[in-house]
């Protein structure tokens, strides 16, 4: 089939003209120049990204031409610009009820689900407009809906495409987010390279097109080269100083790079905030973005101020309902630091619960702009519900089943923990089985579906698969097993541990499921069945143990309880337990050094600042056994591990072979010396300077553990709670080689 078919359709001409002509009913207020000259301006604040102009502009031509459908299609874009899907959809709607293949409503079907989550749904009715009407628009709606497969079919798309459409800004914009995203997918930095040469185009071909600019800035300043971001996005706001989106990235450099001094960057953002408000007429999404820089700026007066201007004057918009969000997002947070400083049993902790629970209640209770934005909120909702004493089981379980209905992004937790709660803290065990069996698993499908293209091989994409389907599997094991369908929930768990044999979880329900039929063979008087069952459980506590995962393990419990079982008392359990600690030790190195990477290859080479401003240069590890480790302040798995990686950097802090060097991904050396500071920290810290995408780091924390020739042998992606003793196995196990590949 081609891509470039010219078939019109009878309908899609009928509307066309009757809407150019005015032919068809009353006598329309307007000249066709003059709805041309109205297409023409709508594209215009496209161009600039003056959306927050154009869609009251958009919203009057559409009341004075409600039959043309190009025209609601621009009214539609401007409604993209501050992710309305609900609003789109309602012109989507009335295009296609008048002819379901009109190219002008299959493109704002396409732009409805690119302004929400649903960027899979949105590939189809771009690619059926394009074959009908081929117009640059919808070839560009086409390639950012692509993308959530992957960049093969947007390259492929791109490649098919006439010299024209090719030189189209809209065009080119998705070409270089295309070349953007395929550093990672390819494990290919030189892509970013390639993106910001197609900016470069884009802004010599469209010299007054925003999104040359505004693209290059962000990826730089991504990158940590706010320099050039900067010098960007001055350009930028000499186009369009009434730009929401080119505002809010200029006051996010002023304010977290290290351009300016920290006593200057505030003034900096209150000018650039005068400035925009100077430039254009006042919107529901300027005050909420102004609002939302003074909170980072930590001015609560002025922040609190502008919302309720947000909520006064638009209390059922999409902003609003952000606002509303606050309120429970701020109890979450204080409930968090209490968690820190006081801990999960105390008063203070317990007495939050209730504050964040009737936060989130009252949310809920509001009228929202989309019931998508109680996903978030049955989550908080959920986590409060399940750490109270005693747990308001009802509550709990409706909480449970709005996340059913809203939440289907967090499979692990929806389908996975939280049916786990409501089996064991609820009446309603059964119930939850069969969520796990009639949602559960499909959804788990769905979602690591969705992101298929993204896995370099198909070996990758199965492991995911099977994680998530064996945590659904766990979850209905538990739920059938606490409902008293014990041996539905024996299968299912049984077959959750053949899909992921690490599973800690399945492993502390099996040897409760052990216990239980040991329990049965004791009451039958079937002394010989009841410790081979006791024995089936001790293995599965003993396996469970073997996990690295950060958080309390249910199987060392258990194992000690088991042990007190079978022996009568608790004497002897230390040695047992350090047995156990052996062996479970003598597991996890092996898989360790069997991890070493079969083909290792060097890597790019760097020279980076130190946070005192002295250099680093990659050349000073040759010798040497290094261990290089990317992380962030940002990123929650290496805050987590942060003090092992401490502790492992003092281990070898002296040790004339080996070198430990981290290089952190902040935009901001303040806020690294800052967290350094507070923690107690003090080991070295390299600061990014765009090298993390030249070297092709996708994942966080991810650690490279290279050879004195310079060839990196183990790689470590995420984090582990046994960073100190598995990164020296690793170093030790280099050392020991001398190097030898």
């Amino acid at each position: 089939m081609s891509l470039r078919s010219s078939r019109p359709g009878s309908r899609v001409g009928l509307l066309l003209v009757c809407a150019a002509l005015a032919s068809c009913g009353a006598p329309p207020d307007y000249t066709p120049v003059e709805l041309e000259a109205a297409k023409a301006e709508l594209r215009d604040h496209v161009r600039l990204r003056t959306f927050e102009a154009g869609l009251p502009f958009g919203e009057a031509w559409v009341a004075r031409a409600p039959d043309d459908a190009e025209l609601r299609a621009l009214y539609a874009r401007q409604l993209a610009g501050w992710n309305l899907d609900r609003e789109i959809r309602g012109q989507a709607d009335t295009i296609l009820a008048e002819d379901p293949e009109n190219p002008w409503g299959l493109y704002t079907r396409a732009l409805q689900s690119l302004a929400g989550t649903d960027w899979q749904l949105a590939a189809g009715p771009s690619l059926r407009a394009w074959e009908t009407l081929p117009h640059p628009e919808f070839a560009a709606a086409y390639m950012q809906a692509s993308l959530v497969d992957g960049i093969e079919g947007g390259r492929s798309f791109l490649a098919s495409l006439d010299s024209d459409t090719r030189e189209a800004s809209e065009v080119l914009y998705q070409q270089a987010r295309l070349e953007w995203w395929a550093q990672y997918e390819l494990d290919d930095p030189t892509w970013a390279d390639s993106s910001l040469a197609t900016y470069a185009t884009l802004r010599e071909r469209w010299p007054d097109h925003v999104a040359g600019y505004l693209g290059a800035a962000e990826d730089l300043f991504r990158g940590n080269r706010a320099e050039e971001a900067a010098a960007l996005i001055e350009q930028a706001l000499a186009l369009a100083p009434g730009s929401v989106d080119v505002r809010e990235l200029h006051w996010r450099i002023l304010f977290e790079s290290d351009l300016l001094a920290a006593d200057e960057r505030g003034p900096a953002v209150e000018a650039s905030i005068a400035a925009f408000q100077d430039a254009g007429p006042e919107s529901i999404r300027g005050l909420s973005a102004t609002a939302s820089m003074y909170r980072d700026m930590e001015d609560m007066e002025r922040a609190e101020e502008l919302e309720a201007l947000v909520v006064e004057r638009a209390p059922l918009s999409r902003h609003a309902s952000l606002i509303y969000a606050r309120e429970y997002n701020a109890e979450s947070s204080e409930l968090n630091r209490l968690y820190q400083a006081e801990g999960r049993d105390s008063p203070e902790y317990m007495a939050q619960l209730e504050v964040v629970r009737d936060a989130v209640n009252r949310f809920l209770e509001r009228p929202l702009y989309s019931d998508r934005q109680k996903a978030s909120a049955y989550m908080r909702l959920y986590f409060a519900l399940r750490d109270m004493d005693p747990v308001p089981s009802e509550e709990l379980a409706e909480a449970v089943r709005g996340l059913v209905a809203h939440n289907d992004l967090n499979p692990h937790i929806t389908f996975g923990s939280a049916l786990i709660d409501m089996a064991e803290s609820t009446p309603h065990a059964l119930e939850a089985a069969e969520i796990a069996r009639n949602h559960g698993l499909q959804n788990a499908v769905d979602r690591v579906g969705m992101s298929r293209r993204s896995f370099d091989t198909e070996g990758e994409w199965e492991q995911s698969l099977r994680y998530y389907l064996s945590i659904v599997h766990d979850a209905m094991g538990w739920a059938y097993f606490k409902a008293g369908r014990v041996e539905d929930g024996l299968h299912s768990l049984e077959r959750s541990l053949v899909l992921t044999e690490s599973n800690r979880e399945t492993r502390y329900h099996l040897g409760q499921v052990y216990e239980h039929f040991a329990d049965r063979a004791a009451e039958n008087g079937d002394a010989e069945a009841a410790i081979e069952w006791l024995d089936r459980a001790e293995d599965s506590y003993i396996a469970g143990l073997g996990s690295t995962r950060v958080g309390e393990n249910p199987s060392q419990e258990a194992i000690e309880a088991l042990y007190e079982r079978r022996n009568g008392s608790r004497a002897g359990i230390e040695e047992y337990l350090a047995t156990l600690n052996e062996r479970d030790q003598i597991r996890r190195r092996g898989r360790i050094l069997e991890s070493r990477v079969e083909a290792s290859g060097t890597y790019e080479p760097f020279r980076l600042a130190r946070l005192d401003g002295s250099m680093v240069d990659s050349a000073d590890l040759d010798g040497k056994i290094a261990v290089v480790h990317f992380w962030g302040t940002w990123c929650g798995p290496c805050i987590v591990e942060m003090p092992e990686y401490q502790k492992f950097d003092l281990r070898y802090r002296n040790d004339p072979e080996v070198s430990v060097v981290s290089i952190s991904n902040d935009t901001s050396r303040d806020l690294v010396e800052d967290y350094l500071e507070r923690n107690d920290f003090d080991f070295q810290v390299l600061m990014d300077d765009g090298y993390v995408q030249r070297a092709g780091i996708g994942a966080w924390p991810t650690t490279w553990f290279v050879d004195r020739d310079g060839y990196i042998q183990f790689v470590k992606i995420g984090n582990t709670s046994k960073l100190d003793e598995e990164f020296a196995w690793r170093v030790e196990a280099l050392r020991k080689t001398d190097g030898t590949r």
